[in-house]
């Protein structure tokens, strides 16, 4: 019986290395294309072949899937979206794609990549196909809960975090004593943590929830060791996540990193 053929098309971070690996002991074979300078090279040495190719290169993307004879495609990793702006990178394809969107913000340009990809005959899988074990359930994931402050300050955060999201702008908020203190742009999870925890001093709270309308085959909110370390150096008190929609890389090196620095890690 022949392999199962996954193309894993790849951004930057450890998540294509989990998928490739997880995907390959369901009895996968693994065709990777990395889509970053900061795709990670050892994915390589888990695939079968990897291409090199720029997310603007939309023909050869699908002409190598195609020649791969690849039927199951996910998409993983981070992307920065500042690739938007260097169309000189786009091929015919990718910008008739481009033009045809109503605007640039990332449940428009995802849905667009999905119909795109499904329209080529291609089945888009979702990372919680392999990876459903990282996702935490609702409940306190660290030793410490959070104090009464931190709670009230989740409860602010939340439908707050949400609202961004439903706007297009963010996922990530930064909170302290019921007052907010940042909002995730284009810069992402760990600057907006940076910005916010240098303005509210030691306590604040983070709060990163998935957006109403987001796709979670293509982009699911994730956290992880660099996420905590953020936390740990603007001398944060908790992080909220949102139950059963977040990915935690390498969750429990990631919680351990969190008990050492004193912080509650919620799922809500």
């Amino acid at each position: 019986m022949a392999a199962k053929r996954l193309g894993l098309l790849a951004g930057g971070g450890e998540l294509p290395l989990l998928v490739a690996r997880a995907a390959r002991a369901q009895g996968y074979s693994v065709v990777s294309i990395a889509l970053t300078d900061t795709t990670p090279t050892a994915l390589q040495g888990i695939s079968e072949r990897m291409y090199r190719l720029s997310p603007g290169q939309a023909h050869r993307i699908l002409s190598t899937l195609r020649q791969e004879r690849i039927s199951e495609v996910l998409l993983i990793g981070k992307v920065n979206k500042e690739i938007l702006f260097e169309r000189f990178r786009f091929d015919l394809r990718a910008l008739r794609l481009l033009f045809r969107l109503p605007n640039r913000d990332d449940d428009t340009i995802l849905a667009a990549i999905v119909t795109e990809l499904e329209g080529e005959g291609f089945h888009v899988l979702p990372p919680l196909h392999f990876l459903a074990d990282q996702v935490p359930s609702k409940g306190v994931l660290t030793r410490r809960r959070p104090t009464r402050r931190e709670w009230a300050d989740i409860e602010y955060g939340v439908p707050l975090a949400r609202e961004i999201g439903r706007l297009g702008i963010g996922q990530t908020i930064v909170v302290r004593d019921q007052m907010v203190l940042a909002v995730e742009a284009l810069e992402g999870t760990d600057e907006t943590i940076r910005r916010g925890c240098a303005l509210g001093k030691e306590g604040a709270v983070v709060v990163k929830v998935s957006r109403p309308q987001q796709d979670l085959r293509l982009d699911m909110p994730t956290v992880g060791l660099q996420t905590i370390r953020c936390l740990a150096e603007g001398k944060a008190a908790a992080l909220a996540i949102e139950a059963e929609k977040t990915l935690l890389v390498h969750g429990e090196e990631m919680l351990e990193e969190a008990e050492r620095a004193g912080l509650s890690v919620v799922a809500v």
